[in-house]
Parts: C-alpha cells; sequence; structure tokens
C-alpha cells in the first residue's frame, strides 16, 4: 500500500470504511482528483484549502488531511485541523495518513476527536468526532436557513439599484482596526435582535421591515451565519450572511473605509 493521505488510495479507504460516497480532502496543494474509485463506486473528493474564503460544503462523513499539510507551519496546521473538523459530521471521522498522526494527534485530542480503536489499514488513522451537538454544527444548522453571498458578488449588488442594507455586527475595535464597508450599518452582535425587530418599539430607522434585504457580515463568516438565522427565526424574509467576512471583502479587494463611530449602536 502507498502512503501518504493527499494519494486517493487512503480517500477511498476511508470512504470505504466509513460508508461515505463523499470525502473532503484539507491540503495546500494546487489541485486535487475530483474523484477516486472505490470498491463499490465512484467517491467524490472535494478540496479545500488551510484558509478557504469561499463557500464550503456541509458536514460529510469522511474528511482527510492531506499528507503535504506535515511540511507546513506549526500555525498553519492548526488552521487546516480547524478548517477540517468543522465539517466533519455527528459521528463522523478525520481521516488521515499515518505518518501524520505524530503531527495532528495532539491537536485530534484538544479538540474532543478520538482515536478510532478498530484501525485495520496500516497506512492511515482515524480520529472519532463526538455525537454530542458543537458549535460546528449549530452554524450548518444556521446556515441551512438563510442565503449567503461572496464578497465580489455582494459589491455588484451594493453599486446597482436595490442594494441590501450591509449589518456590520463587529465590535468597536475590529470595525477600527480593519475598516468597514462603504455605507454599512453598525448593530453589534450583542444588540443586533433588540435592534432590529420591530417588535421593541425602537426599530432601527434604516431598516424597513421584514421584507427589507439584509447581508450580515462579522469579521470571517462564522457568527454572522448564526446572527442571520435569528433574524430569519424573527421573521426577516431576505437575510443572508457574507462568505468570509469582512477578510473576505478586504482579501476580494473591495474598499474599505475608516468606521464613523458618532454612534456605536444606532
Amino acid at each position: 500500500m502507498r502512503s501518504g493521505s493527499c494519494d486517493p488510495h487512503l480517500w477511498v479507504l476511508a470512504a470505504e470504511r466509513h460508508g461515505a460516497t463523499s470525502v473532503m480532502v484539507v491540503c495546500c496543494e494546487p489541485a486535487v482528483p475530483q474523484a477516486a474509485q472505490a470498491a463499490d463506486g465512484p467517491v467524490t473528493v472535494v478540496r479545500s484549502g488551510i484558509d478557504p474564503v469561499e463557500q464550503q460544503p456541509g458536514p460529510l462523513q469522511t474528511v482527510c488531511l492531506g499528507s503535504c499539510l506535515a511540511g507546513v507551519a506549526a500555525e498553519r496546521q492548526r488552521a487546516a485541523i480547524h478548517q477540517a473538523v468543522q465539517h466533519v459530521a455527528p459521528g463522523g471521522v478525520l481521516a488521515m495518513g499515518a505518518s501524520l498522526e505524530p503531527v495532528f494527534a495532539g491537536l485530534c485530542a484538544e479538540l474532543g476527536l478520538t482515536r478510532c480503536v478498530d484501525q485495520p489499514d496500516a497506512d492511515i488513522v482515524c480520529f472519532g468526532r463526538t455525537e454530542r451537538t458543537t458549535v460546528h454544527d449549530l452554524l450548518w444548522a444556521a446556515r441551512s436557513a438563510i442565503g449567503r453571498v461572496g464578497a465580489d458578488q455582494l459589491a455588484v449588488e451594493l453599486a446597482g439599484d436595490g442594494a441590501p442594507s450591509v449589518i456590520d455586527t463587529r465590535t468597536h475595535t475590529d470595525r477600527t482596526r480593519n475598516g468597514v464597508i462603504p455605507g454599512s450599518i453598525h448593530v453589534p452582535r450583542t444588540v443586533l435582535e433588540w435592534h432590529l425587530d420591530p417588535a421593541n418599539g425602537y426599530p432601527h430607522p434604516a431598516v424597513t421591515g421584514l421584507d427589507h434585504p439584509l447581508v450580515v457580515v462579522c469579521n470571517g463568516g462564522y457568527s454572522s451565519s448564526l446572527a442571520a438565522a435569528n433574524l430569519v427565526n424573527l421573521g426577516f424574509t431576505n437575510v443572508r450572511d457574507l462568505v468570509g467576512g469582512m477578510r473576505a471583502w478586504a482579501h476580494h479587494g473591495h474598499e474599505v473605509q475608516p468606521p464613523d463611530h458618532a454612534h456605536l449602536d444606532l
């Protein structure tokens, strides 16, 4: 058997062992095959980089780490496993080539992943995820209820007619440090529901109704998903969040300007 988890052979082993038909491979190589052949049929392979800024698929039964990660800096390895574990479904596994176990075993333990007892293939090691609800499950549930928009598409919409209102939920410190999207409205995450729900008696003047188009923005596109889902629960019908948050907006080269903190809440 060949070793190295960038090898499709290992993706197939992991998929076959856990009954998966789709496998995400987190790696830093420029390309990986889109499919690999298992004994009972093809396995769809979804590649993900260490720091994706675009939307990624939801929870999967099997996620693999690429062997190329052994050669990157420690902080990049931590980013890779954080990227990988958020896509592992409850009861699913994070798989890797046996050569990666010394590198990632400690991080797996830190994240609550347990080394699987049954390891029939010497060149692959699997770590199981808990069945309990984690913050990643809350995130995917939220994203199933909302729309999402990429930075480039949002820039196009903001330049046209009927542009959505961009709701910036970040802290004063983050807005000062990293700037804001021009025309965005600052509604801190801690008071978002209070300031937008008309039932509070003092709704935000820039939001005209429950059908007002809104795009919620945070630093990295995570808390914004949870916040947007809460707005849907309150009855808002046209809510999305920005994939990748302000980091993605800046990464794509879109305009950023200093914030106006004359009114921190409203």
